[in-house]
This record gives C-alpha cells, sequence and structure tokens, in this order.
C-alpha cells in the first residue's frame, strides 16, 4: 500500500474539490457514505485533509456527518425541500414587493445579462457555473432592498436550494425545454419593466413551483394565507 502523503495547506483544498465534484457531477448518489479509508486509498492521502474536506462539505450542505457512523451525501427529504422553498418564495416575495417601483433601468439590464450569462453556462453543461450565475440573479434583486436581514437570509436559503438543485435537478435531461427554462426569469425582468407587482408575485409563485418539478417534485407549494399577504402588504 503507497504511503500516504503527509497532510499539506493545498491537500484539503485537493480533496476538497475531488469530492464536492463526485458529488455535485451525480458519480455518487445521495446517502452514498463517504469512506475515509478508499478515499485515502484512492487520493493517497492521510485522514485529515479527508476530515478537514468533509467538514467543509457539511458547511455547505453537501455532507451530512453523523457521530459513530460516518459522514454520507446529504439525502434531504421531499418535505425538506419543500420547506426550503416555501421559505424563500416568502422571500421572494418580500424582494419584489420592496423593489419594484424603485429598481433602476440599469439593474434591470443587469438582471438582463445575468440571463444571457445563465443561457451560455446552460448549453455548455456546466452545473456549478450555472448555479453561481443563477444564485447572482437573484441576489441582484435582493442587494437592492438595501435589508441586511432580507439580503442574508435569501443568500442563506438560495445556497441550501442550490445543493438540493446539484443532487436532483434535471439539468442533464437533454430532452427538457431549454426557452422554457430561461422564460421564467424573464418574465420576472418584464414584470420589473413594468412596475406590475401583483404579476410579480405570481410569477415568483409560478417560479418555485416550476423549480419543484425540475427536480421531480411536483407537488404544490402551500398557499399564502390572507393574512400573511395583509401583513405583506403592510411592510
Amino acid at each position: 500500500m503507497p504511503t500516504p502523503v503527509k497532510d499539506r495547506p493545498s491537500m484539503t483544498e485537493t480533496v476538497y474539490q475531488k469530492l464536492k465534484r463526485t458529488i455535485l457531477l451525480r458519480e455518487v448518489a445521495p446517502g452514498t457514505q463517504l469512506v475515509e479509508q478508499t478515499i485515502g486509498k484512492d487520493m493517497k492521502v492521510s485522514r485529515t485533509p479527508i476530515r478537514n474536506a468533509m467538514n467543509k462539505l457539511k458547511e455547505e450542505g453537501l455532507v451530512q456527518i453523523i457521530p459513530n457512523r460516518g459522514a454520507f451525501v446529504v439525502e434531504p427529504t421531499t418535505e425538506e425541500i419543500k420547506q426550503a422553498f416555501h421559505m424563500r418564495r416568502q422571500l421572494e416575495r418580500m424582494t419584489v414587493e420592496m423593489v419594484c417601483y424603485t429598481l433602476p433601468e440599469e439593474e434591470i439590464e443587469k438582471l438582463e445579462s445575468w440571463i444571457e450569462h445563465e443561457k451560455e453556462t446552460y448549453n455548455t453543461r456546466d452545473i456549478l457555473t450555472y448555479i453561481e450565475v443563477n444564485k447572482q440573479f437573484h441576489m441582484t434583486l435582493a442587494y437592492q432592498t438595501n435589508h441586511p436581514f432580507l439580503i442574508e437570509f435569501t443568500e442563506r436559503m438560495l445556497d441550501q436550494i442550490n445543493v438540493y438543485l446539484m443532487l436532483y435537478d434535471v439539468f442533464y435531461d437533454e430532452n427538457l425545454d431549454e426557452k422554457k427554462r430561461f422564460k421564467e426569469h424573464e418574465w420576472i425582468v418584464e414584470g420589473l419593466r413594468n412596475r406590475d407587482l401583483a404579476r410579480l408575485q405570481q410569477l415568483v409563485d409560478q417560479h418555485m413551483e416550476e423549480s419543484l418539478t425540475y427536480m421531480g417534485i411536483d407537488l404544490s407549494l402551500p398557499s399564502i394565507p390572507s393574512t400573511l399577504k395583509d401583513d405583506q402588504k403592510s411592510l
């Protein structure tokens, strides 16, 4: 058996990037155990960089570490995914309400440029870049609220949901209607340009539903109670 290479500052990053890519390219299924001994043998590294890499993946929501059992690729339940999207919907509804009538034209043009970038990365099937570009589209709107808590929670929720998208989204399905995938963002931009809040809130709901459908979760999100809608209007 080859002698393990001693840990170096770059070794943890090397293991981390290798494992992350393996997970995101779906070479291992959700729920799969990541065995330290096997990884160490394959990559010729000691346990220290492996454990450091596992902790980093845990922080990103890609790995679950269970005491006395080991590390496993995260396997969220359908209910957990739906709850995350339900929370994201509330945040995005608040966002469009806060920016609808004040968003500068240059920010709308920035959103359009993100959509073009989305199309480019989708065509090359670069899922890592695509997910990041998708995030920046939504964060562009969040930043314009100038609301620190909303910005923080939106980013945290997007990061968590992006894990789900990477694991379950039909990103590599060649039969998927590509035009449909980007239409929702284009409609949101149109709604912002027209300052049409009612339309924007409808589009946010539709966008969340379609995102669930892309992951094979064809279930409706819970409707927003009328009292909550009234509360949102008073914010």
